[in-house]
């Protein structure tokens, strides 16, 4: 029997094969994952700073004057924001009876005031680097909902979101601040509840939740993402299902606190008062019929998918009758019906498959994004804007991305060098090249308010308000530029074929009537100025403009009383409206009643204190009054900075005279006629100031200076003739005197 062991068993030799060759070891593959996605943040942030850097040189149009060139409150830098903060939108500029609360971009525009001023460039400039922000902010979103997998295709999306021409309107116009604010502030808080999925830091919740807040305070589109974020972390990123609860719950709370506070402010300044939509804002509010509105929204939403993906024309108006009412017959009404059915349908029969599906995310992403401007079922204060679709086509960029992943790239792998496939370059640099050409050529456009309005309505014959558009940049941008009267002459009847051609679109049209009235009021065609200014307010009684403009008339056809009552009329329409201010002065100073006019110089200059013609008539006013100090004080600051102006100069030297300080007064006369050596009034005067200084021949020198510039006007004969009599010349005396009745005679007989 054999002897038992204890040993373990010898275990038998297995021979060994070489070792194969190790590959290399990537050391930090998360921070490598990190420098590629920040090298194409640099890159899309270049990106977006090129096609855009053309508009630094651009200056305001639009709406930019009511937020920033002449808002008072924006105007005021820094020390506003606590204002802009708890006030309605416009109310630094305009005071509507239904306004909003979107006080961060006029918070950021107070700032920009307070260190630059007012600075197109500047505008522009932030403008950019925030859309560069949005651009970045939709591409680390795409890279964290491919779970840092498809970083290629996130950045084909975010690319073509850069390059997109369709968003020119919202980088080009600065007042769209407010839509690229909420834009950054929705993606990067979308960013913070990704994280916080992952992670379950409470502070990236609080983080994103805050941030959602701002986004909402920059501007209500991103009331959509209450549809987004729920399909987003239930579906889509949805690793811990309380967290997604806690994600909505939060972003749902900010929503009710926006809600409540802007209630609350619009309440306390009787700004929250519904509005009806205005015709010519929304043609929709007059369709004909239930069936015709309804087929020519469809249109509408028609023509925004059309120019996601053919985005020409562009255009920075949409107003009757740009799209032409349709009916059930039209064939766009059936092609967007159909295109809009399909996407339905394959968006939810995808997702239906697949309840992670991208392509489903980015048709529900497009769709949802752009039902608040849709006009269903409510109508928007516009039919169509390009504006609108700055979200949605984020949701269009990622299809794009998509198709080419499916069809172009057809691989799982989407390392970022695949980007240098030449399959996948062939199709990314045509379409980024032929973008981005669109978009630097319409930056262009947007460089002033008559460039734009001229060149969109060559694109859309048919839109009564751009014809509108183009007449009055005409008067504001052209005309009060050019020197040459025949020029001028020429200008207004162009604005008046414009003008006429609008009426012709909309017969009905108050603020073409306004600006006929004013072209009118210009050419002194008072009857005709007169007419256009009552029937815009028979249309439009509560338009401060027209009140304005046909207390304008009446003051010009000495109808003073009447002019100050439509100036009182347009300051309570609209008490930020400068103008009826310093108008109702003027009236006044017309009815003698100097106090009233300088009260109402100073309401103006509140304003704007450096409006010049202001500080001036104030000063007459004031010299009217005899109140030669003030009068003074007022006429240096205009002289300082119109040092070369001989009305100014002249009325200096007047002031002197009439404190009896001759020799300044004879200075201030001699500068006058430096300036203008043909103005009599400064003869007159000076002649006048060496008289009462006993220069009696340097006296008689000036009259007759004055007489051969003014044969007519004998005025200062009389003076001729008692120089002469002071000096003891009395024969020239006598025939002074002689000549002096006969003139009278004359004025008589006349």
């Amino acid at each position: 029997m054999a002897k038992k062991t204890n040993k373990p068993p010898v275990a038998q030799a297995v021979p060994v094969k070489p070792a194969a060759k190790s590959a290399p070891i990537v050391k930090d593959t998360a921070a490598n994952k990190y420098l590629d996605t920040k090298y194409l943040c640099l890159i899309l942030g270049i990106v977006s700073f090129v096609i855009y850097f053309n508009t630094l040189w651009n200056g305001y149009v639009l709406d930019d004057v009511m937020v920033l060139k002449e808002n008072t409150m924006v105007m005021q830098g820094t020390k506003a924001i606590g204002e802009l903060l708890s006030t309605p939108h416009m109310r630094g500029y305009l005071v509507i009876p239904n306004d909003m609360w979107r006080p961060l971009s006029l918070v950021m525009f107070a700032i920009e005031y307070q260190f630059f001023g007012p600075n197109p460039m500047v505008n522009h400039f932030f403008n950019i680097v925030v859309f560069a922000g949005c651009v970045i902010m939709f591409f680390l979103f795409l890279v964290k909902f491919f779970d840092h997998k498809k970083t290629a295709l996130a950045f084909i999306a975010a690319l073509v979101f850069a390059v997109h021409p369709i968003h020119t309107e919202v980088v080009a116009n600065v007042k769209s601040r407010d839509e690229l604010l909420c834009f950054f502030f929705a993606f990067l808080s979308l960013n913070y509840f990704m994280n916080y999925m992952k992670s379950g830091k409470m502070l990236q919740l609080v983080l994103g939740i805050g941030i959602f807040f701002l986004s909402l305070m920059s501007k209500e589109t991103v009331i959509t993402f209450m549809a987004i974020i729920p399909l987003l972390f239930f579906f889509y990123n949805n690793e811990n299902r309380q967290r997604a609860i806690f994600i909505t719950a939060g972003s749902g709370a900010m929503l009710i606190l926006f809600v409540v506070i802007r209630s609350s402010i619009l309440a306390t300044y009787n700004a929250n008062q519904p509005a009806p939509v205005e015709f010519i804002d929304n043609a929709l509010s007059g369709a004909p019929s239930a069936i015709s509105k309804l087929a020519t929204e469809f249109v509408i939403v028609g023509r925004y998918l059309k120019l996601m993906f053919i985005p020409y024309p562009l255009l920075c108006n949409y107003s009757f009758n740009a799209i032409p009412f349709a009916d059930l017959t039209s064939p766009w009404f059936w092609l967007s019906l159909i295109a809009y059915g399909a996407l339905i349908y394959f968006a939810v029969t995808r997702w239906m498959k697949d309840r992670k599906d991208p392509w489903a995310f980015g048709i529900f992403f497009y769709m949802a994004t752009l039902s608040l401007f849709s006009n269903f079922p409510f109508l928007m204060g516009a039919e169509l804007a390009e504006r609108f679709a700055f979200f949605a086509s984020a949701g269009i960029c990622l299809l794009v991305a998509l198709a080419m992943e499916q069809w172009i790239i057809k691989a799982q792998a989407t390392d970022i060098t695949l980007l240098k496939s030449t399959k996948v370059l062939a199709v990314l640099l045509p379409i980024t090249l032929v973008f981005s050409g669109m978009t630097i050529a319409r930056n262009s456009d947007w460089q002033n308010d008559y460039k734009l309005f001229k060149t969109d309505v060559e694109k859309s014959p048919n839109d009564a308000r751009l014809y509108h558009y183009v007449a009055t940049a005409i008067a504001e941008n052209v005309y009060e530029k050019e020197t040459d009267t025949v020029k001028k002459k020429a200008l207004d009847e162009e604005s008046l074929a414009y003008l006429r051609q609008s009426l012709a679109i909309y017969p009905t049209y108050s603020e073409a009537h306004i600006e006929l009235g004013r072209i009118f009021d210009r050419k002194h065609m008072w009857d005709s100025a007169e007419y256009h200014d009552v029937k815009a307010l028979e249309l439009s009684p509560n338009n401060a403009t027209a009140c304005n403009n046909l207390g304008s008339v009446y003051l010009a056809s000495a109808k003073y009383q009447k002019a100050v009552e439509l100036f009182q009329r347009s300051i309570a329409l609209n008490p930020n409206f400068k103008y009826p201010y310093f108008n109702s002065a003027r009236a006044y100073v017309q009815l003698q009643k100097y106090d009233s006019a300088v009260m109402y110089f100073n309401k103006m200059l509140q304003f704007d204190p450096n409006y010049l013609d202001a500080h001036q008539e104030k000063g007459m006013a004031f010299f009217q009054m005899q109140k030669l100090d003030s009068a003074e004080a007022e006429m240096k600051f205009v002289m300082a900075a119109k040092p070369n102006d001989p009305s100014i100069a002249n009325t200096m030297g007047a002031i002197y005279l009439n404190t009896k300080r001759y020799p300044q007064a004879i200075e201030w006369f001699k500068k006058s006629i430096a300036a203008d050596p043909n103005y009599y009034s400064a003869y007159s005067n000076l002649g006048r100031a060496y008289y009462l200084s006993q220069q009696y021949d340097a006296a008689i020198q000036c009259f007759n200076k004055e007489l051969s510039l003014d044969p007519k006007n004998g005025r200062d004969v009389p003076y001729i003739a008692l120089s002469y009599q002071k000096k003891g010349d009395m024969a020239n005396a006598l025939n002074y005197e002689a000549i002096a009745k006969q003139i009278y005679s004359n004025f008589k007989l006349e």
